[in-house]
């Protein structure tokens, strides 16, 4: 008896886990992770499977399963600079009345 309610509480366990908000959990599966970041799962596998720089990924069976850390980390990484449009349109007058 003991044991069927060990395995009825770890069960529940399971399902408490996996019916957590997206931000509350460890492991995004590709469908979690498009709803946390709000880009396409398309996107997704496309940063996954990058040649140069790829966001860290690991498949389990079918699954592929991403760390929240490490996607937090991967996409902070990635920050734009900020651009210089002064900078661009002086040169490009510049340019523009050099030629003349």
């Amino acid at each position: 008896m003991a044991d069927t309610h060990s395995n009825a509480c770890h069960l529940l366990t399971i399902h408490r886990n996996n019916s957590q908000p997206a931000q509350g959990r460890e492991w995004f599966d590709l469908k979690a992770l498009t709803q946390y970041v709000s880009v396409s799962e398309r996107t997704i596998r496309e940063w996954v499977h990058r040649a140069a720089d790829p966001l860290p990924a690991v498949r389990v069976g079918t699954k592929i399963l991403l760390r929240r850390s490490e996607f937090d980390r991967w996409l902070e990484s990635h920050r734009l600079d900020p651009i210089d449009l002064g900078g661009i349109v002086e040169e490009m007058v510049s340019d523009l009345v050099g030629r003349n």
